[in-house]
């Protein structure tokens, strides 16, 4: 490779994030303060609907997810207020995060296909996790929102390399080995530069990594998540090479055993988690 893009990426990340010219993927400035009042187990419901209001675009977003079947209950949701009421606050900014993850952040650009690839793979992550949370008896709407943005480094790294060189960038294929390894580190960077909490820098942010503390469970259920998508045919794949299509951000086997045994998973929880993915992919694909 004559340009070197990808050992430039490697040895001059920190760099390029830095770099005040460089455009990361942003959130809308609504999605960040909604995660300050989810903070708030008080937050008022009139306050949330209206800092919703403020983005009719992402509002109109929020609603059609929310009236999808796999969020209606007996009565459909109609209106903001609705929506807080029957999500409550984490619910709604979970709702939101999965609007702007798949509109916004994982926008189509030069390498669209994979991005989208990326997307979906983080939606479904974000739906297995919360199912093992659930099963785990841990809190599903961190886990949520940490399997939504595990990947956002992806979406990050390839700006970064349209930043660098521009319309010299290098096919994909002979970047995609390094954007890979690289890919939990920029997802590191890019929720510190969003100012997320700490609990969600350092899990999605070292999220192929065995954690201890705090952390450590939520983290295990994002890696068992991210594993499990495979049996709904939605791994990370990159671009083809010679033998079809090159994978990214695997979960081995070890890095699965480890996570069941910090959750204290069985393999009867684990055939459960699986079964209840099978009833709730379908709805989630149709999204």
């Amino acid at each position: 490779m004559t340009n070197l893009i990808a050992a430039q990426l490697r040895e001059n990340l920190l760099a390029v994030f830095d770099d005040p010219s460089y455009r990361p993927p942003t959130l809308p400035a609504v999605a960040l303060e909604l995660m300050s009042l989810s903070a708030d187990d008080d937050a008022d419901v009139a306050e949330v609907v209206a800092l919703l209001e403020r983005d009719e675009m992402l509002t109109a977003s929020l609603l059609r997810l929310v009236s999808s079947p796999l969020y209606a209950g007996r009565q459909p949701i109609l209106s903001l207020h609705a929506a807080v009421v029957r999500l409550g606050v984490r619910g709604v900014r979970n709702a939101v995060f999965e609007a702007v993850i798949s509109k916004s952040v994982f926008s189509s650009h030069e390498y669209g296909e994979t991005v989208s690839r990326v997307a979906r793979h983080s939606t479904l992550t974000a739906y297995i996790t919360r199912i093992i949370c659930r099963r785990a008896g841990l809190d599903p709407d961190l886990a949520f929102l940490c399997g939504l943005l595990h990947d956002v480094g992806f979406a990050a790294l390839l700006l970064a390399v349209d930043h660098v060189e521009g319309k010299h960038a290098p096919p994909l294929v002979q970047l995609w080995k390094d954007i890979d390894e690289l890919h939990e580190q920029a997802t590191f960077l890019l929720t510190q530069r969003w100012q997320l909490p700490n609990e969600v820098v350092e899990v999605v942010g070292h999220h192929h990594h065995l954690h201890t503390g705090a952390f450590a469970t939520t983290a295990a259920a994002v890696r068992l998540g991210d594993h499990l998508t495979q049996h709904f045919d939605a791994t990370v794949l990159g671009p083809l090479n010679e033998g079809g299509p090159m994978l990214g951000d695997c979960v081995g086997s070890f890095e699965m055993e480890s996570a069941l045994n910090e959750l204290r998973l069985s393999e009867g929880d684990l055939k459960f988690i699986l079964a209840e993915a099978e009833r709730t992919i379908p709805e989630i694909v149709l999204l």
